[in-house]
């Protein structure tokens, strides 16, 4: 009798939903990122709707500490030992050098990549891809493989252009850079490259684009770029040349065109990393994953504004058109 009993309680623990195991404790997210406090708030939303489903809600059963370096990348060890005081269950990071800091302030805790630009591997971040070995694992976006497939589509977009500027973190690895500028030399286009920290370094960055007649811009991945869209468009507005950011919403916001991963779907992901960290699964048995769909928009308002002429066989390409 007390042999079934056992085997009828281990079955119902077993089958027992989410929910339940989740309110046990309370649980506690660190969130880490050279951005701002004001941008990535849908990111925020649709990955906090993600713990939710598996049964981690904030205000219940679920405490999120975030700490912003405001565009001051050289503040993220400082804010990533304040999050490791708190001793966080998980932490997310955002960028590489987020996920470097979260890893030397709490080397015992679960950092999920909010995305790594760069490649984690050879940054010494995981092992391999499939199987990362340590206590990090997350999304994986590879920059470099997206900033050339902007070089491109900018190069098809304004054809006579014959030297094109790339805008890219002070923090952007060189071999990122590297790979760039010689998929533009392939294409017979020289690529100026400049470099940012954050908004104080804009008003230098656009002179010097001016200077060397670029004709067009493409901005790189970085947070600070992506809340900085509206300021990045209307200078380029300003020297009279179209620009291509990385995310749909930077098109939204100003941006000629955008080209980058499907932001909601990578949240999505990420909030289901950080479910199964909590529930007891290791990072270093979880693959990294990367982006599958990316999204191409033109802004052809912001087209009109430069007299700039879209050919008709780069508008069919698009995901989405907004007029």
């Amino acid at each position: 009798m007390r042999k079934q009993a056992f085997a009828l309680l281990t079955l119902f623990l077993c089958l027992a939903p989410v929910s339940a195991y989740a309110e046990q404790k309370v649980w506690r997210l660190g969130f880490l990122t050279p951005g701002y406090r004001d941008s990535g708030i849908s990111s925020r939303i649709t990955a906090l709707a993600e713990l939710q489903a598996y049964g981690f809600v904030e205000g219940k059963n679920l405490v999120v500490d975030a700490r912003h370096a405001e565009g001051l990348a050289e503040r993220l060890p400082e804010l990533a030992r304040e999050l490791a005081q708190l001793q966080p269950d998980v932490m997310i990071a955002v960028s590489n050098p987020a996920i470097r800091a979260a890893r030397q302030a709490a080397p015992d805790t679960p950092v999920v990549m909010g995305f790594a630009g760069e490649d984690p591997v050879a940054g010494g971040l995981v092992s391999s891809m499939a199987r990362p070995g340590g206590m990090v694992t997350g999304m994986a976006l590879l920059a470099e493989r997206s900033d050339p497939k902007r070089v491109e589509l900018m190069a098809q977009a304004v054809p006579e252009a014959k030297r094109i500027a790339l805008l890219a973190s002070r923090y952007a690895d060189e071999d990122r850079i590297g790979r760039a500028r010689q998929f533009a030399t392939a294409l017979g286009i020289d690529l100026t490259v400049a470099r940012a920290q954050n908004s104080a370094d804009y008003d230098a960055v656009f002179t010097d684009i001016a200077k060397a007649g670029a004709a067009a811009l493409v901005v790189g991945s970085s947070p600070v770029f992506f809340r900085d869209a509206e300021d990045l468009a209307a200078r380029a507005v300003n020297v009279g040349i179209p620009i291509l950011c990385e995310w749909r919403e930077m098109a939204e916001r100003g941006c000629t065109f955008s080209y980058g991963p499907d932001g909601q779907s990578m949240s999505r992901t990420i909030g289901r990393y950080v479910a199964r960290l909590f529930r007891g699964e290791r990072p270093s048995d979880l693959p990294i994953e990367q982006p599958h769909k990316f999204d191409f928009t033109i802004n052809l308002r912001a087209a009109k504004v430069l007299g700039l002429a879209i050919p008709p066989t780069l508008i069919a390409r698009a995901d989405e058109v907004i007029e």
